[in-house]
């Protein structure tokens, strides 16, 4: 198995075609074709599966295709901190934001990177805190910014700056929004994330303090299909305040939680075991720089 291999597979899978994927490369499909068949004897697994418009992979090879980004993503931060001076900016950049922060910030970063790091390839994407929590551990992102993050011996974690939760609602016709009390809160039916992320657990304990247990009406993943469902006046959900003045929300009632307030801290967190290169440690000051314009 090597670098080259990982690669084929990668770009395959990511394309769903060995056409599409050998014009990416700028390699002959059998040639690519050949490295995927080595790499599945190798691997003594079948990754992908055959069809009438492409492929798609096995379940094993969905397995697999994480472990090849990250092994492909360490290799090429440890030939761009061995180059040093010599090609500082240039490479593949992935830095992780969850979809609240990202909807705020990346309408301002985007242009920022690209016109420092022209020459780099720039990745930006969206997931909750957890799961981004997991890629940068990893090594599939170079870094994330994320809400209240766990103490981890292999992360270093900087507090950026602190927000409050918001309970969000279909838009009334005419009081203005008021602070809104957990006990209140607690009647209502939520709608809140549910794989591995901060918010439940951090709003299930904060209503555990004063003797209150949440209505959990629905789990959803999706901020977007969230915020349609709640602004339709299917239930009510709980959001950081940072994402009140996007222009592309739908008309939504926004009310402080007090009594307890919960005020979560947005953290930049890094991988502490693995090299990282100058053109993720230059981003990094960028997109604080950028963040911290918000708040």
């Amino acid at each position: 198995m090597d670098i080259s291999q990982l690669r084929s597979f990668v770009a395959v899978a990511e394309a769903g075609s060995y056409i599409k994927a050998a014009d990416t490369l700028n390699v002959p499909q059998p040639t690519l074709s050949r490295q995927v068949r080595t790499l599945e004897v190798e691997l003594r697994a079948c990754l992908f599966h055959r069809h009438g418009r492409g492929i798609r992979l096995t379940d094993r090879g969905s397995t697999f295709i994480d472990y090849a980004r990250s092994v492909i993503h360490t290799v090429d931060a440890a030939v761009l901190s061995v180059r040093g001076s010599d090609a500082p900016y240039t490479g593949t950049l992935i830095i992780g934001l969850t979809p609240s922060i990202g909807r705020s910030l990346i309408p301002a970063l985007a242009p920022r990177l690209k016109a420092q790091f022209p020459l780099a390839t720039i990745k930006l994407t969206e997931g909750l805190s957890g799961a981004l929590y997991e890629k940068v551990l990893s090594g599939q992102a170079d870094f994330a910014v994320v809400f209240s993050p766990a103490s981890s011996a292999g992360l270093k974690i900087e507090p950026l700056a602190t927000d409050h939760l918001y309970l969000i609602g279909p838009k009334p016709e005419a009081e203005p929004d008021q602070d809104i009390s957990f006990k209140e809160l607690a009647e209502l039916p939520l709608i809140l994330p549910h794989s591995s992320q901060w918010t439940k657990p951090a709003l299930e304990t904060a209503a555990a303090r004063v003797g209150l247990r949440l209505d959990i009406y629905l789990e959803i993943d999706s901020t977007s299909s969230t915020l349609e469902i709640v602004s339709e006046g299917g239930g009510y959900s709980i959001m950081p305040g940072n994402l009140r003045n996007l222009r592309t929300l739908p008309p939504l009632s926004w009310r402080k939680i007090v009594n307890p307030s919960v005020e979560p801290v947005i953290s930049m967190i890094s991988p502490t075991r693995q090299p990282r290169s100058e053109l993720s440690q230059a981003a990094s000051s960028i997109v604080k720089e950028t963040l911290l314009e918000m708040y």
